[in-house]
């Protein structure tokens, strides 16, 4: 993984992230939360936070699917990167260590979520006002294959 390229090859032409590009996100979470001072979050280095803002290792790979690192993120320095030897260490460490597999689906979940501007289900309090007619048509459906899966898996 010391080839960072792929870092440039978030969405194929269709508009879909790449396989390549969620398998480079996988690699970078286990990377950055391995560190020492790494604790429950890290800092998001997506096009968006850029650093700024903390997560954990499921917002931090959802944000980065959803938008991409920040320019010209090849080394990883705010997350404890000095040189391709601190990678290369990593990869030695690393390859007896087994990972924990994000949940697409629950990925996908959250970035409608997140696109639709409403409150998870994670956050506490009420919603600041009632969606309109068709997102609620809309959480009401989503609501319902939850549900469904939930009930055949």
């Amino acid at each position: 993984m010391n080839d960072r390229s792929w870092i440039d090859r978030h969405v194929d032409d269709s508009g879909f992230v790449t396989i390549e590009f969620k398998e480079g996100v996988q690699f970078f979470v286990r990377f950055a939360f391995s560190r020492p001072k790494a604790k429950s979050e890290v800092k998001c280095p997506c096009s968006k936070c850029k650093c700024r803002k903390w997560g954990n290792p499921e917002v931090v790979s959802m944000h980065l699917c959803k938008h991409g690192f920040m320019n010209n993120y090849y080394t990883w320095y705010v997350h404890g990167e000095t040189s391709s030897n601190t990678v290369r260490n990593f990869e030695e460490e690393s390859s007896n260590m087994e990972f924990v597999k994000i949940e697409v689906d629950a990925l996908y979940h959250e970035m409608v979520v997140d696109a639709m501007d409403a409150q998870s289900e994670y956050n506490e309090g009420p919603m600041a006002k009632e969606p309109n007619s068709k997102a609620r048509e809309f959480y009401d459906l989503l609501h319902a294959a939850e549900v469904h899966i939930g009930a055949g898996g």
